[in-house]
């Protein structure tokens, strides 16, 4: 089975932290569902397996309009296979539902006559139910926006409903982020992604913190932070299923476990980045001027096997179902790096950072907070590893 993502990089503002590639330009809705629709033809041929998620990413796609969206919908479902396909995600800002934006009514989220194939997932951009904290990463809506933005879409059957929120913000304490989590509860979301704020260079965040007009959250209470949440979510029935994932049974993104398993996916849209499920990775040029015009520059890399080995091994980790362990006798690397790496394996087991179970390699709880951390450890980056040395 193959995934869709498709970039949509238009925002109404810049949040300070933001470093994902989106543009504040107004009013080119139709003009890149065109551009879009003549991606989609060129690439038609690039996955070979029927369509079993759908991922409208950005940016903030809410803010092309409904109208828009669903001409999207009607070219994928023209252009590809969607007969399998199970879960179409949105990603959202909840200011997009509270201010009519996307008016519900008779219970329906989109324009037209009900295509086999719509959105039933929505994935917003919470952060913080703390305003203060809202106003400091320069969110457009505040606490209340989301809990009328959560009932809008239940009105219009959204039953599947994401919530994002951050930790780690400078002026956060773990009063308030204990706040978040329980208001977050309050409205029974299926899914919430949870993520440790990260200090991007070239943001304004960034900015404001090397002018020291800002302080990072230290790492001690960034700790503090994940192990309260990781407690309260399992409480309130919750299953972590990856680093920064959590979902009630049954509602785990399948587009994003699609990731995390290697499953072949195509990007469509300016940045966006695409896999074949071997070794193929290419990518978009992130600039939307030249992809509004028709002119789609394209930028590839061949993966070698010991680029599989790391991707497999960042990428498994992150999940609570882990690795096989049949992939450290595979990788095809000099003595001394493989000892190095049965050396690291074997002290992270034994510090209680990883476990092996059923022949499978995983964090255990303790692990989880230093999930990047141990990752790195058994990734292997050296460059000069012969092509023989990695032969299979």
């Amino acid at each position: 089975m193959s995934g869709i993502y498709i970039h949509i990089p238009f925002c109404a503002t810049r949040c300070i932290y933001c470093d994902f590639y989106s543009t504040t330009l107004r009013n080119k809705g139709p003009q890149f569902v065109e551009a879009l629709v003549r991606e989609m033809e060129e690439r038609k041929d690039f996955l070979h397996e029927p369509i079993r998620t759908i991922y409208l990413g950005g940016g903030t796609p809410s803010q092309l309009g409904p109208e828009c969206i669903r001409a999207i919908l009607d070219a994928l479902e023209k252009h590809f296979d969607l007969s399998e396909c199970e879960e179409i995600t949105m990603e959202a800002n909840p200011e997009d539902f509270v201010n009519r934006s996307w008016p519900i009514s008779e219970g329906r989220f989109l324009p037209g006559n009900p295509l086999p194939h719509t959105v039933n997932r929505i994935s917003m951009g919470v952060q913080s139910m703390v305003d203060s904290e809202l106003n400091l990463l320069r969110r457009r809506h505040d606490s209340t926006h989301v809990r009328i933005a959560v009932r809008c879409l239940r009105e219009a059957n959204i039953n599947n409903i994401s919530l994002d929120l951050m930790y780690g913000l400078p002026t956060q304490t773990v009063k308030s982020w204990e706040y978040s989590i329980d208001e977050l509860l309050k409205l029974q979301p299926q899914h919430i992604s949870a993520y440790n704020l990260s200090i991007e260079e070239g943001t304004p965040l960034h900015t404001l913190v090397q002018k020291g007009e800002l302080n990072p959250c230290d790492d001690e209470t960034c700790l503090i932070m994940a192990a309260l949440l990781r407690k309260k979510l399992k409480a309130a029935g919750y299953e972590q299923y990856e680093i920064s994932n959590y979902a009630l049974p049954g509602y785990h993104s399948r587009h994003n476990s699609s990731y995390w398993n290697q499953t072949p996916y195509l990007g469509l849209g300016p940045g966006a980045h695409s896999y074949d499920g071997y070794k193929l990775r290419c990518w978009n040029e992130a600039d939307v001027q030249s992809y509004l015009k028709g002119i789609r520059k394209v930028e590839s890399e061949n993966l070698s096997d010991l680029d599989l080995y790391n991707e497999r091994v960042m990428l498994g980790l992150r999940t609570v179902r882990g690795i096989d362990m049949r992939l450290f006798d595979d990788v095809r690397v000099d003595t001394v790096s493989q000892k190095a790496l049965k050396t690291s394996l074997c002290t992270l087991v034994e510090r209680g950072h990883l476990q092996i179970k059923e022949n499978r390699l995983s964090l255990t709880e303790a692990g989880l907070a230093l999930g990047d951390e141990i990752i790195r450890e058994l990734m292997i980056l050296d460059d000069n590893v012969s092509s023989e040395q990695l032969e299979k």
